[in-house]
């Protein structure tokens, strides 16, 4: 090809056309500039499918750690449940509405001390973030939820605060608790194993008398709200991450 169009051109240099040479000239140059444009959009089509293709991979990963967020959050949920049914069971037995053993109303206060945690699952988020590829998601409301979702933290801030007041109890300043039953174990709490020290599983403390105290009342109504928040935050959060769950399955299935 290239020595046809260099016979061409000596020919025209020969039979002294300068006119249709320099037409020609400039359609020869013309036509590689085309050609070379062409080539660059091939490559940049090839660069974004690529890019494409790496942002959807990352999107199947957000989708999984969704997945392993809401089972992270139903198990916050029944947990923070039994923690507010056994403190609203605490009251009723103050008000004499209720008649639980010691051992129950033992197990009901000393389950409200037991912290679990959530932090989300974001590694692959981080990534698709870093990475620029947020931006390769062609839906950009989708891409602005998944960053809104990302960027929510009042699951975490409830958590923070109900740790918070379920350790600011002074167990000392309480003549009528013993520090010992903080120890024992039962199948929802378990600071210390009980074989260690050799304790048993009952309560020594007066647990009946003991949430009569105007400070531990004060204290157990100020947790009962905290972990109602907290409850309350977990299933909003679930919904927004189901929300979201399916946002991304729709749009990788279009």
């Amino acid at each position: 090809m290239i020595k046809f169009f260099r016979k061409i051109r000596q020919r025209l240099v020969f039979e002294n056309r300068f006119n249709k040479y320099l037409l020609y000239a400039i359609g020869e140059i013309i036509l590689v500039v085309i050609g070379i444009l062409i080539a660059l959009q091939l490559n940049i089509r090839r660069e974004d499918s690529k890019e494409t293709k790496a942002a959807e991979k990352l999107l199947i990963g957000v989708q999984t750690d969704l997945k392993l967020e809401a089972e992270r959050i139903d198990f916050l949920v029944a947990y923070y449940s039994k923690i507010t049914d056994g403190i609203q069971q605490i009251i009723l037995n103050y008000q004499e509405k209720e008649n639980n053993s010691n051992k129950e109303l033992g197990k009901f206060f000393l389950n409200t001390l037991e912290i679990r945690k959530f932090s989300k699952f974001n590694t692959n988020y981080q990534t698709l973030y870093g990475s620029g590829l947020l931006q390769e998601i062609e839906e950009k409301k989708l891409s602005e939820e998944i960053i809104t979702y990302y960027s929510k933290q009042f699951l975490e801030w409830s958590l923070e605060v109900y740790q918070q007041k379920a350790g600011a109890f002074n167990f000392n300043n309480n003549a009528l608790f013993n520090p010992l039953d903080k120890l024992k174990s039962d199948e929802s709490y378990h600071s210390i194993p009980n074989f260690r020290l050799d304790i048993r599983t009952d309560f020594s403390t007066n647990f009946k008398e003991f949430i009569k105290e105007p400070d531990v009342l004060n204290f157990l109504a100020d947790l009962l709200h905290q972990s109602e928040l907290v409850f309350n935050n977990l299933k909003a959060y679930k919904e927004s991450n189901l929300y979201l769950s399916n946002r991304i399955e729709k749009y990788l299935n279009k």
